[in-house]
């Protein structure tokens, strides 16, 4: 979905466009059900409606480009016009003299947004949202409108908001589990095929080494014109024998499989490049 393929991005991303369109469709329903109030306005559902749908454009538009922030931004602006939409039908509904269960749609939202919400602060701060907004307009109410709210409401919603807190607690901290796992896996593979690498570059350079040296004790045996010359190769195969051992101590780390014990040296870059690629990108998980 992005470019980077952060994680963490794409389910900014997800979360902000769901909330969108169960804010238009949710409140669009909303609308369908209040018909029979012959006072209900129109303007808090399409106001609510149309921003829903505007935010699913910018979503829409920003999909390759998508950040956390924007995710973020995006569920705060959409849980906004949702409240205000909220705290203004809410009271329609209360005097309308008919039995009905208050502020169903806040406690809906404090479930949704326990589910839904990119990060802890843009959750908790929604979750308040919809938990202050039917208390704060409970006291906005007539006095007899009030008496006839069923017992315990609106505090009933302060029991959602805490379960919904702790709903969104555990799912965030679920998901960044998953993304530590994801990430030490990337890394363990990106390590393991680093290390078949180191293992197999070992074992090609072992054959010329030890053409090397045998020659050089072969021409060692005779002339001794040449010797400075042979001491520094000698020297020098000395080098590339330790280099050698070194890198096989990464034998043991690695699990082979039948085809692995061959190497040329276009497979060696291409283990060597792949590999910190692969470690690369595991960073940016």
């Amino acid at each position: 979905m992005t470019l980077s393929g952060d994680l963490a991005a794409r389910h900014a991303w997800r979360a902000a466009f769901v909330a969108a369109v169960l804010n238009t469709v949710g409140l669009s329903a909303d609308f369908l059900l209040a018909r029979d109030i012959p006072t209900m306005p129109i303007y808090p559902y399409a106001m609510s409606a149309l921003v829903g749908i505007g935010l699913i454009v910018v979503l829409l538009l920003r999909r390759q480009r998508a950040t956390v922030r924007l995710g973020s931004a995006v569920f705060l602006v959409n849980t906004v016009a949702i409240l205000v939409a909220l705290w203004i039908t809410s009271g329609y509904w209360a005097m309308t003299g008919k039995p009905w269960t208050p502020f169903q749609a806040n406690k809906l939202g404090v479930v949704a947004v326990a589910m839904l919400a990119p990060q802890l602060g843009v959750g908790l701060v929604s979750i308040a949202g919809f938990a202050a907004t039917p208390i704060g307009k409970f006291h906005f109410l007539d006095p007899e409108v009030q008496r006839g709210f069923p017992v315990g409401e609106p505090w009933f919603v302060l029991i959602y908001a805490l379960f919904g807190g702790v709903l969104l607690i555990h799912r965030l901290r679920g998901i960044a589990l998953e993304r530590a796992m994801l990430r030490v896996q990337a890394e363990a593979a990106a390590a393991e095929r680093l290390a078949r690498a180191f293992v197999r570059l070992s074992d090609y350079a072992n054959t010329p080494i030890q053409s090397i040296a045998f020659t050089t004790e072969l021409l060692r045996a005779k002339t001794h014109d040449l010797k400075p010359t042979l001491d520094r190769l000698e020297r020098a195969v000395e080098k590339l024998t330790e280099l050698s051992h070194a890198l096989t101590r990464y034998e043991n780390a690695h699990k082979w499989s039948p085809g692995d014990e061959s190497l040329d040296a276009t497979m060696m870059d291409e283990q060597l490049f792949s590999s910190e690629a692969r470690r690369l990108e595991a960073r940016r998980l």
